[in-house]
């Protein structure tokens, strides 16, 4: 690092530019030590990828234009801004632009007015399918195509002859490349859904912990090679980090459901507490559904476990909540402070949104965008 900075003193540059190369030096040897202290080898460092990140202050935005600095001399270039652009970034409070030799992206943050809970929705993820509601509605949104668009994929790669080792994962690559822009645009449509429906709603989303889920088809299970590479290609992680920016963008509480909450989710009856029994082999009909023994009942598995997440999450969320006193207790807490005391019954005013355990359930702070 001392070489580093001995040649950024040498080297005209303003000073954002110098900043922004610092940090980004401290980033890689931090990562670096990490490596290290994990007793793993540091790998060879592949060339960086040319990009420029400034703070909010070195750049300046006036007219619907964009001034970014180049030299000490007060020389700068002149970027002129879209009218999308402008708009969106009209009134907010810039954060950083970063700069690579295609794009420039500007950071902006916003603050959003949390909406106000009524009820829970639960959301279970699976393979081929997104399922969310209450006990009232439930609605699942067909993915399937996601896996189809996966193993097609694979298909594609494994049926390459080339004897060139370098072209094939070239054309590898971009072959994944493409699947996961069309998997990606999926994931995109459903849980921008999922948010705009809890927003009419009123409601908030609770989410399972599919945490370690990748031990489960992990080689020596006893589980086929096709099987395995579907359910690891999986995107239930992705899906969770769009359902949580989406949300913190549109002001919905998240309530992350924690192990001990997810257990059980889909084998125990939402109506009753049962354990629901699986369908003989063979029987095709009932394939993704369970038998409850009390009620007598066929239930859609995914289905039941939303329901089931979205009663858990609404326990979470009411103990959040603070709890209401009597009406002696209230008498007794207000001589003690020397307040006035009112004797009716039901005066209490609406209660905020979650006040216990708001780092893990309420993440409904500053909004920040990209362009």
């Amino acid at each position: 690092m001392k070489e580093f900075y001995r040649t950024l003193r040498r080297v005209e540059l303003p000073s954002c530019y110098k900043v922004a190369l610092i940090g980004r030096a401290c980033s890689i040897s931090e990562s670096r030590k990490k490596t290290e202290k994990r007793n793993r080898k540091a790998k060879h460092s592949k060339p960086l990828k040319p990009v420029v990140c400034l703070i909010s202050g070195f750049f300046t935005t006036a007219r619907g234009r964009l001034f970014i600095p180049l030299s000490k001399r007060n020389q700068y270039a002149d970027v002129l801004l879209n009218r999308h652009v402008r708009r969106t970034i009209e009134g907010k409070a810039l954060r950083s632009l970063t700069i690579t030799p295609g794009s420039l992206s500007i950071c902006y943050s916003e603050d959003v007015v949390p909406i106000p809970a009524r009820t829970v929705y639960g959301v279970d993820r699976n393979e081929k399918n997104l399922t969310f509601g209450n006990e009232k509605n439930v609605i699942q949104i067909v993915m399937s195509k996601t896996v189809k668009v996966r193993q097609t994929t694979r298909k594609i790669v494994g049926s390459f002859k080339r004897n060139d080792v370098r072209m094939r994962r070239k054309l590898a690559s971009k072959y994944w490349r493409r699947a996961t822009n069309r998997t990606d645009q999926m994931l995109h449509g459903a849980t921008s859904f999922i948010v705009e429906s809890a927003v009419h709603g009123s409601a908030a989303l609770a989410l399972e912990d599919l945490t370690d889920i990748r031990k489960m088809y992990r080689r020596g299970n006893g589980q086929g090679t096709d099987y395995r590479f579907r359910l690891n290609s999986w995107p239930h992680g992705k899906a969770h980090y769009m359902l949580d920016y989406k949300a913190v963008w549109n002001g919905v509480t998240m309530i992350s459901l924690t192990k001990a909450d997810t257990r059980g989710s889909t084998t125990e009856c939402a109506s009753c507490g049962e354990r629901l029994h699986s369908p003989a082999k063979g029987d095709a009909k009932h394939g993704r559904m369970l038998w409850c023994q009390s009620c007598k009942a066929w239930m859609e598995r995914d289905a039941n476990a939303a329901i089931n997440l979205s009663k858990r999450g609404l326990v979470r969320f009411a103990s959040s909540l603070p709890q209401s006193q009597s009406r002696s207790q209230e008498s007794n807490l207000a001589e003690d402070k020397g307040l006035a005391v009112e004797a009716l019954k039901g005066n209490g005013t609406t209660t905020p949104i979650l006040r216990v355990d708001a780092s893990k359930l309420a993440r409904c702070g500053p909004r920040a965008d990209s362009l």
